[in-house]
């Protein structure tokens, strides 16, 4: 874990832990004195505890988006929107659900150990490609790069080329960085344009391997609309782009900080859970309703704290909240474990100092990912 820091520094709150170099004694003291509170400056309900965090993910009217704004107002009316509220993990309620039921088992099917053995392949992949810049800048590529065209090739999607891997996982990149409600115009806009880019290359390709044929059979059978089909696709290439990049990169630094004694899938498993990528989650009540012992309206937001639930956990042998709970659990936790782990194991192999990128990094702008940056 990161050298411990001053609970009482005033800089942090629920939303700033997220990139502080050292938010746990902060998480900690929230989950244990204040599991679930009303922050009035930030607007928010806050879930620090396991069991708040759990009654809140689990409760039926905390929605995963505002129930008035399926899509975040700067997509709205663009492809990067259009994409977004056909994504079954950003939206509630029946109409999705049919396709949830053939996509989840599809992703939990996935072997990890085929993946990561995949994983060794695209690697060589990405080896032909040509990451120009410093040593900082080509580990950043390969966070971002490696899990992604991993996932799309396990899917039978066509990225064997390194130049067209690159390509892929860029536009895949930007795609999620439009989605962050701290992007700019011109993230936005180069969202908008990958969601295009991405759906005509997944309109071309033609997977004759992997589970997509199967996939698009059963819900061409189910009347599920193809377009769907396709944005949910794209959709796990997404989740496997930051959160992967994130839990990958803290494993890096976590090796850099001396860490010892721990096979690869063991500290990756730890850092999951002492480091988690994914620190927070939102949901937004569409009714009245009583929460964690308090009233709560129609229209509040609530922000969980995974990573503070998870500190909590700690002491009770509990669990790595980072991948959710509840109808929007991750049902890929496994795979993404396996995907972090063989990223490291590639950047080891091609002679990766985790201890000099600790001493050079910074964590991306953001309000839910702990994504390290390294220079």
């Amino acid at each position: 874990m990161p050298p411990m820091s001053s609970i009482a520094d005033s800089e942090i709150d629920p939303l700033s832990a997220v990139t502080h170099p050292d938010p746990y004694p902060y998480y900690r003291e929230l989950a244990a004195s204040r599991p679930f509170f009303r922050d009035e400056r930030l607007g928010l309900w806050i879930a620090a505890g396991p069991a708040e965090a759990a009654a809140v993910l689990s409760h039926p009217d905390c929605r995963v988006r505002p129930p008035a704004q399926p899509v975040p107002p700067s997509l709205a009316g663009t492809a990067a929107g259009e994409l977004f509220g056909r994504l079954i993990r950003m939206n509630d309620g029946a109409a999705h659900a049919p396709l949830k039921a053939l996509l989840m088992p599809m992703l939990a099917a996935i072997d990890p150990g085929a993946a990561a053995r995949r994983a060794a392949m695209m690697a060589a992949v990405i080896d032909a490609g040509v990451f120009n810049g410093t040593s900082g800048e080509r580990i950043n590529r390969w966070l971002f790069t490696l899990p992604v065209v991993t996932v799309a090739d396990l899917l039978g999607l066509p990225v064997a080329d390194g130049d067209r891997a690159d390509e892929v996982a860029q536009r895949v990149a930007a795609f999620a960085a439009a989605q962050s409600p701290l992007a700019d115009t011109h993230t936005v806009r180069a969202g908008a344009e990958a969601a295009q880019w991405l759906g005509a290359w997944l309109a071309d390709a033609t997977a004759a391997a992997g589970p997509l044929p199967a996939l698009r059979q059963a819900a061409a059978a189910a009347g599920i609309d193809a377009h769907a089909v396709a944005a949910n696709t794209i959709g796990l290439l997404v989740q496997a782009c930051e959160a992967t990049a994130a839990l990958a990169g803290n494993t890096l630094l976590r090796l850099g900080r001396g860490t010892s004694g721990l096979a690869l899938d063991e500290l990756v498993a730890r850092v999951a859970q002492d480091d988690p990528p994914v620190q927070n989650t939102r949901r937004f009540l569409a009714a009245d309703a009583r929460l964690c012992g308090h009233a709560v309206k129609a229209g509040d937001a609530v922000l969980v704290l995974l990573a503070a639930a998870s500190c909590r956990g700690t002491a009770e042998g509990a669990r790595a909240w980072t991948f959710g709970h509840g109808r929007h659990a991750c049902p890929g936790d496994r795979l993404a474990q396996a995907l972090a782990v063989a990223t490291v194991a590639a950047l080891l192999a091609r002679d990766a100092d985790p201890a000099a990128l600790a001493r050079a990094f910074r964590y991306r702008p953001s309000l839910n990912a702990r994504i390290p940056h390294f220079l």
